[in-house]
């Protein structure tokens, strides 16, 4: 109870940071990854800026093409923007769970490789993103993409995994990190085709010498987020660089 009246309290005081110092009002569109910024901004790290994350637990880039997909992320993710219509900053970020399983899953069952399914992700992406937009084509908003996560589970912890499609992955970790970096790059495609902001941390997290994430920044063995406090600091910095 005391937890959550601080909660509440620090919000408030974030909301009126807000209105004196002219911040952005920030809305995340993603998967469970995109809680860091929840992080960040619990932690002060966005002042004076405002945000709120419409989090899809597994939501993939790829589902967005199918409005009644397994998670409804694209019913969830167009309430969220009526719901903030006045937010002036929206930011997508999804893409983990498709180059740690779902790409991978289809890819075996289409006998295809995996990468060569990344384009209908995007597709998905790229439809959002005309929705966040309108029928406008100056938008009002400044849309972010944000580029997938280095995988963190190693080949070891694959079958410790919570959820089931990851622990039938046989992918190994290295096989995985090349997929993420494709799907990144074409994402930093598309966002200088439709002229929105990107990043990724890639560069920051990736140890140069495996060319698999930095052991620094993984949570834990078991789990396939970053860890929150190694990484705040850049996540926040890579968004405020964004705006």
């Amino acid at each position: 109870m005391l937890r959550r009246y601080v909660k509440s309290i620090k919000k408030a005081v974030r909301r009126l940071q807000n209105r004196l110092f002219s911040g952005r009002k920030i809305l995340v569109l993603g998967d469970s990854h995109c809680g860091i910024f929840e992080y960040c901004f619990d932690h002060g790290l966005l002042v004076p800026h405002l945000v709120n994350c419409e989090i899809v637990a597994g939501a993939t880039a790829y589902g967005l093409n199918n409005d009644a997909s397994q998670t409804g992320a694209w019913q969830k993710f167009e309430r969220a923007l009526r719901r903030f219509a006045d937010f002036d900053v929206v930011v997508l970020m999804l893409g983990e769970c498709d180059c740690s399983f779902a790409l991978l899953k289809k890819a075996e069952r289409l006998h295809v490789s995996a990468e060569s399914l990344i384009d209908q992700s995007l597709a998905g992406l790229r439809r959002l993103v005309l929705k966040v937009r309108g029928d406008t084509s100056l938008p009002a908003r400044r849309i972010i993409l944000v580029g997938a996560i280095l995988p963190t589970v190693d080949d070891c912890a694959a079958t410790r995994q919570e959820n089931v499609l990851r622990r039938e992955i046989r992918t190994s970790q290295g096989e995985r990190t090349r997929l993420v970096l494709s799907f990144n790059e074409k994402l930093r495609q598309l966002a200088d085709e439709m002229q929105v902001g990107y990043f990724d941390l890639t560069a920051q997290t990736m140890n140069p010498e495996t060319g698999l994430v930095d052991g620094r920044f993984v949570a834990s063995a078991d789990d396939h987020h970053l860890s929150h406090p190694a990484s705040a600091s850049l996540w926040a910095r890579g968004l405020l660089n964004s705006l």
